[in-house]
């Protein structure tokens, strides 16, 4: 993991490997018990078993191959 500030002295920009993120979000899944398939169709039906659900899905959906 790679972290780098950005032009403006309050961001900052975290820079993650393909590996980083896809171990990451396997462990946000985890976390929420459920797998990428589930969070998946819970999308397609827009409906999230939770709120964390919907927010994984808008920070991984589409963007990893679980």
């Amino acid at each position: 993991m790679d972290q780098r500030v950005a032009e403006h002295d309050d961001d900052t920009v975290i820079v993650v490997t393909a590996e980083e993120f896809r171990a990451a979000a396997e462990q946000a899944l985890s976390g929420l018990g459920l797998t990428y398939a589930e969070l998946e169709e819970q999308a397609r039906m827009r409906d999230f078993s939770s709120a964390q659900a919907h927010s994984l899905w808008v920070s991984i959906g589409g963007t990893v191959d679980l």
